[in-house]
């Protein structure tokens, strides 16, 4: 009978409702308690499975919050062509606008790159899967408006890439600053069509 069980866990493939409950429990517990409260045996606990479970799946409490964030919004905006460079970066900021107002992302940043720091493995994940699809994105922008013959070639997109996304980063770090509204979505994407020598008329 024990030989049995054994063999049935050992060759049972990963439950995906388990995956989606344990990252939607993460979720609400990050948005309810913030970072510094998440504890694996809460979640756990709050997905209805054991800790176990959630070891085999993440290595630490940064590597399931950053599968948290991959999850929600591991997309890549920005991949489709709207017509104009414009329309484009107003899309991607507007994607970061709910990215970064999201209490989710809010309650986890500070305490996760702090995290991340300690944790080479887990950041890498965290560059590779969360970072790097919107900068690939934002640089696809850019290679469609040199192809349109809207800007000129030699734009620097790792800087872009800076430039949208440093100041959202920056209020949402620190709320006091200013809302993250479509105002703001409207100031980012004016400051990146100056320094890509585009000017809205």
């Amino acid at each position: 009978m024990l030989d049995n069980s054994a063999g049935s866990r050992t060759g049972r493939p990963r439950d995906s409702r388990v995956d989606a409950a344990l990252l939607e429990a993460a979720a609400q517990l990050i948005a309810e308690r913030g970072y510094g409260a998440l504890t694996l045996q809460a979640v756990a606990d709050a997905a209805g499975t054991s800790r176990p479970a959630l070891y085999r799946r993440y290595s630490s409490r940064a590597d399931l919050v950053v599968a948290v964030l991959i999850d929600r919004y591991g997309l890549q905006p920005g991949a489709e062509d709207l017509g104009g460079i414009e329309a484009e970066l107003l899309a991607i900021q507007q994607h970061q606008r709910d990215l970064f107002n999201d209490p989710v992302l809010r309650r986890a940043v500070p305490g996760l790159l702090e995290e991340l720091g300690r944790t080479p493995e887990v950041a890498q994940r965290f560059q590779e899967q969360f970072m790097r699809p919107r900068r690939l994105s934002t640089a696809t922008i850019l290679e469609r408006a040199i192809a349109r013959g809207e800007i000129a070639p030699g734009v620097d997109s790792e800087w872009v890439c800076d430039l949208i996304t440093g100041p959202m980063l920056i209020r949402a770090l620190v709320p006091t600053l200013g809302p993250i509204d479509e105002k703001f979505v409207q100031y980012t994407v004016q400051a990146a069509l100056d320094a890509v020598g585009l000017h809205k008329h």
